[in-house]
């Protein structure tokens, strides 16, 4: 019976100590979205930018085998000269040609989302600097004629290579509000409520920690001992009635 409550109290152990750490986790999760979000609504082109790296949603299968729509590529985000420096080859991502272009970027929508695709010319102007970049995706079976060209000033970063599979299409939506109340804000609450309890029980559990805890079996012995003491004092307290008692006398005559 000992081993059974032993297993069981190691299993309860075991089992709190990975809930703790799963939820720790979620809570670094968390933060790293949040600051992305911060970031995005920071940065003057609406895109997640920290540390020199941008973050960015892969939209289709364009440019699938080197990365696939729903990816998250982390790019190298690029200053403005370094726009006009790149190169044949060179996978870019920039906002739609469509996008009113008067000294700055002022955003993007659903019909000129983000692309990234591979530079295949660089186009010069009369004085050989470079006016703009013709892309094109590495799937030919979607993509298959070469984009409108691209000024130089709308590129917005240069993939390195680096990209974490799937999770592009899960951050998409932890920006949105719905999902960043869903997903994020609500687990949070219940996070914060449950170390409220905890704390609040390892608090009582310390404060109680001298007071002796009284079981059933304990509760009925000492019911049982006051009874018997109960008895002992009524049988005392009959015997003391009975000695003080004067003895009887015999009215009988003596012969």
């Amino acid at each position: 019976m000992s081993e059974a409550k032993t297993d069981v109290k190691n299993w309860k152990k075991t089992l709190k100590i990975v809930l703790n750490v799963v939820l720790w986790l979620f809570v670094a999760f968390a933060v790293v979205v949040t600051v992305l979000a911060f970031a995005a609504q920071r940065s003057a082109d609406g895109v997640p930018t920290i540390n020199g790296k941008c973050y960015l949603t892969v939209l289709s299968d364009s440019m699938s085998p080197t990365f696939k729509k729903g990816d998250l590529l982390i790019a190298k985000k690029l200053s403005g000269p370094q726009k006009a420096e790149l190169k044949v080859g060179d996978v870019i991502s920039y906002f739609g040609v469509d996008l009113n272009l008067d000294g700055k970027i002022e955003g993007a929508n659903e019909e000129n989302a983000i692309k990234s695709h591979r530079i295949i010319e660089v186009v010069y102007d009369a004085n050989g600097a470079v006016e703009s970049y013709i892309t094109q995706g590495d799937n030919r079976d979607v993509s298959v004629t070469p984009d409108a060209p691209v000024k130089w000033q709308f590129v917005i970063a240069k993939y390195t290579g680096t990209r974490v599979r799937g999770l592009g299409g899960f951050l998409n939506f932890l920006q949105q509000p719905k999902g960043f109340l869903i997903v994020i804000v609500l687990p949070l609450v219940a996070f914060f409520l449950y170390e409220v309890f905890v704390f609040i029980k390892t608090f009582l559990g310390i404060k109680n920690e001298g007071k002796k805890v009284i079981s059933t079996a304990d509760e009925e012995l000492i019911k049982q001992r006051a009874v018997e003491e109960y008895l002992k004092q009524q049988a005392a307290e009959q015997a003391a009635k009975q000695a003080e008692a004067p003895p009887e006398q015999d009215d009988q005559p003596k012969e």
